[in-house]
């Protein structure tokens, strides 16, 4: 038993470094990998059974789904511009500090719109403010004007040609408006003082002036609506508007025969003369220049 013994020790011994060699060998010629042992056919069986599964959902959820609406691309709508939009909020910080730093003379100005003993004692005062007043809201009328007038081109698509586009066209607009009524009220005070009728010229200029600044109070949400609106909603905005301002341009013709009535020696002719040149005319001409 003792001759065996170192033969059974030297075998182990042997088999062991065999062992650890092969390891070694097994370990050098194939990378080690996780590999999940307790997958089962049933594991599989669910994840093909998934697989196969419609993405449609309950029934609940099939009515959200989004449909095509153009089979084409459609052009990006450039209706709206960023100087637009910077206007507009300039425009309306700027009417909003006149109204809190003038608010008493805005108020003077809205009553006097609505009652003819106030624009009376308004035009008897001749304030310098009053007047400063007058021209703040008047440069911020012919602006808000000129918007309309862009969006109006715009939308009905004013083939004019001397008419450029963009900021550019509304710059002009908005300068033929302030001149169209500048040049209008230049003309009256020189025939005011060849005719020797300054107060009620004067009374007439400053009806002018309201009807303007209650037009750019109106038009004031009207670009805002026209701007920022669907096409449906921008067509009656633009007809409700346009019946709005016309009601106040016969609101100031009314005014004007009312002025003129009580001045010695009135003539319906020369009355009749005076609207169809400076009142009837005018717009004649721009409906016929929108319309080219």
């Amino acid at each position: 038993m003792s001759q065996q013994l170192p033969a059974t020790t030297l075998t182990a011994s042997t088999t062991d470094t065999l062992l650890h060699a092969d390891s070694l060998l097994r370990a050098t010629s194939r990378p080690f990998r996780f590999q999940d042992n307790d997958s089962t056919v049933e594991d599989q069986q669910d994840t093909t059974y998934a697989e196969n599964l419609p993405l449609n959902g309950p029934g609940i959820f099939q009515g959200h789904a989004l449909k095509p609406q153009h089979p084409n691309a459609r052009p990006l709508n450039d209706f709206v511009s960023d100087w637009f939009t910077i206007s507009l909020i300039a425009l309306i910080g700027f009417f909003t500090w006149f109204r809190y730093f003038y608010y008493r003379i805005f108020k003077q100005l809205l009553s006097a719109y609505f009652n003819i003993t106030a624009t009376n004692q308004i035009v008897r005062d001749e304030s310098v403010l009053l007047q400063r007043a007058s021209l703040v809201l008047s440069t911020i009328a012919y602006l808000l004007a000129g918007l309309y007038l862009y969006q109006l081109s715009v939308h009905y698509n004013w083939q004019i040609t001397w008419l450029q586009k963009g900021l550019i066209r509304f710059v002009l607009l908005a300068v033929a408006v302030a001149l169209a009524y500048s040049s209008k009220m230049v003309i009256l005070r020189i025939f005011s003082s060849v005719f020797n009728q300054e107060r009620p010229v004067a009374l007439y200029i400053f009806n002018i002036f309201l009807m303007v600044m209650m037009v750019g109070l109106i038009l004031l949400p009207v670009n805002i609506i026209l701007a920022y609106s669907p096409a449906a909603v921008r067509e009656v905005t633009i007809q409700i508007s346009v019946f709005i301002i016309a009601a106040m341009f016969l609101y100031r013709l009314i005014r004007a025969i009312g002025i003129w009535i009580g001045i010695p020696g009135f003539s319906f002719f020369y009355l009749f003369l005076y609207l169809c040149a400076f009142e009837i005319a005018p717009l004649l001409i721009i409906w016929k220049l929108s319309t080219l």
